[in-house]
């Protein structure tokens, strides 16, 4: 991909950004893969909550 747009590159440096933080958790508390995954589910489920609401959003 020569050329990836704006939107391809923050998804890529967020999800780059979201997996440094699983790894930093993981050494800082010993968390299990599974532990992290779970935390990830009840962040997505959280957001998915809030935008059903409309109480959440960036501006």
């Amino acid at each position: 991909m020569a050329n990836p747009d704006q939107k391809t590159i923050l998804i890529d440096n967020a999800y780059e950004e979201i997996k440094n933080i699983c790894i930093n958790l993981q050494k800082d508390t010993d968390a299990s893969n599974l532990e992290v995954k779970s935390l990830l589910k009840l962040i997505i489920n959280e957001w998915e909550e809030k935008e059903e609401q409309k109480t959440f959003g960036f501006r």
